[in-house]
């Protein structure tokens, strides 16, 4: 029989409260902590990095020069709720990124509070987190600011602009969320975007628009609630304690934001983790065509750059580069014709959430000779891609019967009795130069 702990009870529950407070740091500070090269960006920042950070410093402690001696103890409340929102664990996105569900509680305090109260709260309240709890670097959270307190004093802004020239109270309000959150959300990942364009050379547009885009409706779910906040504020007189109130009760729905948001991210590592099982079955199959395939997956991403698509469009060509060669799975379509492989992969991919990929798929063996020139939908234009990059994949690299003609150049010269006939001219012409930009950044 274990011996019973001597202890009293409140010190084994005091010890038990210290252990589950020491857990959930751990939890914060590790979600929180970046790659070594993104560390390594701002230990060793470039020149102009470092003047950017100065320069936000000094806004910053000017900002602090502007708070009015009356408005000191609101301004302090304000810090210290967004101090304790930072404890709220982040959610680490699929693509590398790290959200914090902290949306609704930022549009509530932007609709409620003047920009200087909001950007001296979001920056002090950023820089004292990471400080008292070493969440992470000093410097991050001085880069941190920039994208937080910045698009969130301009979206204060404009929803004041918004409140003053609605007539109507509760459209006013609405009006105000929805321009909070396009304001914010659209100028926070704007920052995000140039900031890793200048280090890091990634493509600001496309980088904008996947993060914008990669959880709409939990974006618009935060709505609602700094909408009945502002009217339950509209309702009591909008007294300063009460709206301090209801900024802290906009904070404690944190949590419920926080699991709407990973459930979100979990589904979409879950439809990246069924493209990988696909891959690693294929390739114990077809040895080789797991390389086959991300090379293929690349090289339509570099071309779909140049043609400007979407992002949402080119994830979704990008994933049918990667499962293109699907079919071969089945026994019998080994044996067949690609047509007939090609089929049978689109079928194995019926069922994939993105119902574009088994199209292209399907589609990506017809001649282009056979294409009726007014198809231009994303399918049409996707399949032709793929089918450029893996023909040219197929003659630069080889396949299991076939030996590979190594350079660019002597690809390019295979390539091109075939243009006009099984490939689009115009798609090929593109491609031919994506791989040729790959080749120098791969060499770089």
């Amino acid at each position: 029989m274990k011996p019973l702990d001597p202890r009293p009870s409140s010190t084994l529950a005091s010890a038990g409260v210290l252990t589950l407070v020491r857990n959930w740091m751990r939890t914060i500070i590790l979600l929180n902590t970046r790659p070594p090269d993104e560390r390594q960006d701002l230990l060793d920042p470039p020149a102009w990095l470092r003047t950017v950070l100065l320069i936000s410093l000094v806004i910053d402690l000017f900002a602090l020069t502007r708070v009015t001696a009356s408005a000191i103890p609101s301004v302090a409340a304000l810090t210290i709720i967004y101090i304790l929102s930072m404890l709220v664990p982040p959610v680490a996105s699929p693509h590398g990124l790290i959200r914090t569900p902290r949306v609704a509680f930022l549009v509530t305090l932007m609709l409620f509070w003047s920009p200087l109260h909001v950007f001296v709260a979001v920056a002090y309240g950023t820089l004292l987190a990471v400080i008292i709890f070493r969440l992470y670097e000093p410097s991050r959270a001085l880069l941190n600011t920039i994208f937080w307190a910045y698009p969130a004093a301009l979206a204060s802004l404009v929803s004041q602009i918004v409140l003053r020239r609605t007539s109507d109270p509760l459209a006013g309000l609405v009006a105000a969320v929805f321009a909070i959150l396009i304001v914010y959300l659209a100028t926070n990942f704007a920052a995000t975007s140039l900031y890793r364009h200048l280090l890091r050379g990634a493509p600001f547009w496309q980088y904008w628009w996947r993060t914008f885009t990669e959880n709409p409706l939990s974006q618009l779910l935060a709505a609602p609630v700094p909408i009945l906040l502002g009217a339950v504020a509209h309702g009591l007189g909008q007294r300063t304690g009460t709206l301090l109130l209801l900024t802290a009760v906009s904070a404690f729905t944190m949590p419920a934001g926080r699991a709407q948001l990973a459930i979100f991210l979990a589904s979409q590592s879950t439809v990246r983790d069924i493209v990988r099982a696909l891959m690693i079955a294929l390739e114990r199959v077809v040895p080789g065509a797991q390389a086959h395939a991300e090379r293929v997956s690349d090289l339509i991403g570099e071309t779909g750059c140049l043609l400007r698509v979407s992002p949402s469009t080119l994830e979704s060509w990008r994933t049918a580069g990667l499962l293109h060669d699907i079919g071969l799975i089945d026994a019998g379509s080994r044996k067949a014709s690609q047509v007939s492989h090609a089929i049978v992969g689109a079928r194995i991919l019926d069922s994939y959430p993105d119902s574009i990929v088994a199209d292209i798929v399907r589609e990506h063996h017809t001649p282009w000779s056979a294409v009726p020139q007014r198809l231009r939908s994303p399918v049409a234009v996707g399949a032709r891609v793929l089918a450029a990059a893996e023909v040219y994949d197929e003659l630069r690299y080889g396949t299991p019967t076939t030996e590979g003609l190594n350079t660019h150049e002597a690809t390019v010269a295979a390539l091109r009795p075939l243009i006009g006939k099984h490939l689009d001219p115009r798609i090929t012409a593109v491609l031919i130069d994506a791989a040729e930009r790959y080749d120098a950044k791969s060499a770089s």
